[in-house]
């Protein structure tokens, strides 16, 4: 009789090493509903059902209690430089992925896509109102052709217009903001 193994653990990265041109200053540290965004995402990680938390920051920036850091020392490079090297500094055979200005994913949402791992998925990606979207989940298998091929701030898209008959969607109803201007977080108050 064999033993039942339990699943395989799940990480969660943070992309937040952006400079936050069009907002003014860096997004991590930004403080959205009295938390700041990188509190917020990384708490979103850890109750959606990822055991550990890898932050991407810009030098100077520090994540929350728990939460492993990874310094993007050439930030300007790009989200794909961010997702390289988290990707890197990731353990787990399955990664969900977020960006750090990307407020309303709920921990639901999380927890479906690695449901949908565990299930046999390799790739999951949100699609909300038939646009891709996050979270974004990856299987250890695909870390090296996701990381190489986020270019500039594409961040995986090209990886994923590549390898869209090895793709997952996880529909959801409703659209997420992005805080990218003074106006969307005041819209968003």
């Amino acid at each position: 009789m064999s033993v039942p193994q339990p699943p395989a653990p799940v990480a969660g990265l943070v992309l937040a090493a952006g400079a936050g041109r069009r907002l003014g200053q860096p997004k991590a540290d930004l403080l959205f509903r009295g938390r700041r965004l990188i509190e917020a995402a990384t708490e979103l990680l850890f109750a959606g059902g990822c055991l550990e938390v890898v932050a991407v920051l810009r030098a100077g920036q520090s994540p929350p209690e728990g939460v492993t850091a990874v310094i993007n020392a050439d930030p300007d490079r790009g989200m794909g430089s961010s997702l390289a090297l988290g990707l890197a500094s990731v353990q787990a055979e399955a990664c969900v992925i977020v960006l750090v200005d990307q407020v309303g994913i709920q921990p639901a949402e999380i927890a479906a896509a690695i449901e949908r791992y565990r299930a046999g998925a390799q790739i999951v990606v949100a699609r909300r109102a038939a646009r891709r979207s996050h979270p974004v989940l990856v299987s250890r298998r695909w870390y090296a052709d996701f990381s190489a091929a986020a270019v500039g701030d594409q961040g995986g898209r090209a990886f994923i217009d590549g390898h869209s008959d090895r793709v997952q969607f996880l529909d959801l109803p409703d659209e997420i903001a992005d805080i990218d201007t003074p106006a969307d977080l005041d819209a968003l108050g």
